[in-house]
């Protein structure tokens, strides 16, 4: 089954500037009566790869709550489509607690095969591992490696933001965690790297190392015991040597320092001059969502901005904080003096959600992207020039509002043949956005990718009719499916002027046929026919009843797009005729299959 999408090119108005237009690219409209991708329709965040595959296809993976928690990756097929090729298996146990909340790509295992990674409540750290086979994006059945209780103090809890590269200068990964549990003695920052290589649903002889273990409890100095975990981002504050780490909690937006000096060395800010930590937020703020590093203005030396998640009746509202050290600063202290307000509430008056950064409108000069609710669904700050820290030298702008028409609820009313319509529109937010000067589908055209919360899937419609007999409104209520489930954007860039729109297509496991055999039953050969929606690495085997395999007609073979058909005269895999009775025929893609019943007489 083919879901459809539209594509509009917008005609946006922008603050203070000009900008380039933007338009949706593509929007994922989640089928509402499937039990997992239902889920998408709030989508805590998502993760990118340009090319994990080595075959031309970008990569997006995007949290899922339902079902205890999936992580569902999709891939750019060209043609305006996208296609689902892989869903992380149901969980036997643990999962839920609105996990997973962070998920990407990544190779823990520095075996330069990609593999996803995810917290899941009461489980841990999942790793699944690509089968390296070409075309088949199948990450597995069941975990390659699982960072579980053999290493963790509580695998209860969620992890908000995670992180994944080289930063103690050994040439391996390591995989930074705040995880926030579900008791403070348990909460803590790791700094976690792989022993051993792991294969697709296979551990091998793995594991792995904790490089760093902070527990919450025992980091009052550095004010890291008042508030939960909620990042470990890590930065070349310096430009030099080995990246630096900006950690994160809930306690007044409190950031402290953390210098990575040599291999598995990692040391926390000096308290010798009180200047270990500093609390960004007036109130009881939060970078909810983590934050981010980049090089705004080239100089060679990273920046980490925090966006600020408000507490209730905060005088913060759009302000995003920006760390950074000048040549002469230490790495070791942090105040005032490394932190530069950028108030954006002239543009974002709510929370803020997610980040990014680009150059979208292509005129050399790099953005910070913000993430909030309609309204205000991307918002931009524009370094102008000069000195960064100056905030007269950035600009601020609303890039997309969001979509008007998409709605919550819709009051009808008539007035003895006078009626009035109000609409309410759909308040979602943008969540754990990925723009990095991202192409998703390779046109030259810089994307975002949007993933969103608090997204309805139903409108609620109130009809208020006057009856003059009792000189009173009856009211019926009722509800209809939003015709825009948009859980899933994609926002490009597009210099034409105008509105227009067109239908995408987006495959999923649906759009993948097996069809009965024929003749059926059969004696002594029959004929499956099969038909892929795009080309595919694939496999056809046959059963017996008892699971037990026969023979394999094909075996992570590549077809192209179009209808095929295999025979099979009734023989296994050693050319023996096998006995009359039930079989099934199972067509293999990724981690998805279809099967069908057959009959062989004798």
């Amino acid at each position: 089954m083919k879901k459809c999408f539209s594509i509009f090119s917008l005609v946006l108005l922008f603050m203070g500037m000009s900008f380039a237009q933007v338009r949706i690219a593509t929007a994922y409209n989640y089928p509402v009566d499937d039990a997992v991708l239902a889920g998408l329709k709030s989508i805590r965040g998502v993760g990118y790869a340009a090319d994990p595959f080595k075959d031309g296809h970008s990569a997006i993976i995007a949290t899922n709550y339902n079902d205890q928690g999936h992580v569902n990756v999709f891939i750019n097929v060209g043609n305006d489509s996208l296609q689902l090729v892989w869903t992380s298996p149901k969980l036997a146990t643990g999962g839920g607690g609105s996990t997973p909340r962070y998920a990407m790509f990544g190779d823990l295992d520095n075996d330069q095969i990609p593999e996803v990674i995810f917290q899941s409540n009461a489980n841990g750290i999942m790793i699944f591992e690509w089968d390296g086979v070409p075309g088949s994006y199948n990450f597995g059945t069941v975990p390659s490696q699982v960072i579980g209780s053999d290493y963790l103090a509580n695998t209860s809890g969620n992890c908000e933001y995670m992180e994944i590269g080289d930063v103690d200068g050994d040439n391996e990964n390591e995989l930074l965690v705040a995880y926030n549990a579900n008791s403070n003695a348990t909460d803590i920052y790791y700094s976690i790297s792989a022993t051993g290589d792991w294969l697709t649903d296979e551990p091998g002889f793995s594991g792995f190392n904790v490089e760093y273990k902070g527990v919450r409890t025992n980091l009052a100095k550095w004010r890291l015991s008042g508030g939960s975990p909620y990042a470990m981002i890590a930065a070349n504050l310096d430009g030099t040597g080995n990246k630096e780490i900006i950690i994160h909690n809930w306690n007044l937006k409190n950031v402290v320092p953390m210098t990575v000096p040599s291999i598995n060395t990692y040391v926390l800010s000096d308290t010798n001059n009180s200047k270990q930590n500093i609390k960004l937020g007036k109130e009881d703020d939060v970078a909810l969502f983590g934050g981010m590093a980049t090089d705004i203005d080239g100089d060679g030396r990273e920046e980490v901005y925090l966006p600020t998640y408000p507490a209730e009746g905060s005088t913060q509202m759009g302000w995003l904080h920006m760390i950074s050290y000048t040549p002469t600063q230490s790495l070791t202290e942090i105040d005032s003096t490394n932190i530069t307000v950028l108030n954006m509430s002239s543009v974002i008056n709510s929370a803020m959600f997610g980040y990014g950064y680009g150059d979208i409108d292509g005129n050399g000069k790099k953005n910070i992207y913000i993430g909030g609710a309609y309204g205000m669904n991307v918002v931009s700050a524009e370094l102008q020039g000069g000195d960064k820290t100056k905030p007269e030298n950035w600009k601020y702008s609303v890039i997309y509002k969001g979509d008007s028409t998409i709605l919550s609820a819709m009051t009808i009313k008539d007035s003895a043949g006078v009626v009035d319509t109000v609409k309410l529109k759909n308040t979602a937010f943008v969540s754990k956005m990925f723009a990095h000067n991202t192409d998703f589908d390779n046109d030259g055209k810089e994307d975002m990718i949007l993933p969103y919360q608090a997204l309805d899937d139903s409108i609620t419609i109130k009809k208020l009719v006057w009856n003059t007999s009792t000189s009173a409104f009856d009211t019926t209520t009722s509800k209809i499916i939003n015709p825009k489930r948009w859980g899933l954007r994609v926002l490009e860039k597009d210099d034409a002027v105008g509105i227009s729109s067109k239908e995408l297509a987006m495959i999923t496991p649906e759009d993948f046929s097996l069809e009965q055999n024929y003749p059926n039953p059969f004696n002594p050969e029959t004929t499956v026919r099969f038909a892929l929606p795009v080309k595919s690495t694939i496999s056809l085997k046959i059963y017996d009843m008892l699971g037990k395999e026969v023979v394999t007609l094909l075996n992570k073979q590549e077809h192209d797009k179009g209808a095929f058909e295999m025979k099979w005269n009734g023989t296994n895999n050693f050319g023996q005729k096998v006995a009359s009775g039930n079989y099934v025929a199972e067509l293999k893609f990724g981690n998805f299959s279809k099967s069908i019943k057959m009959t062989l007489l004798k």
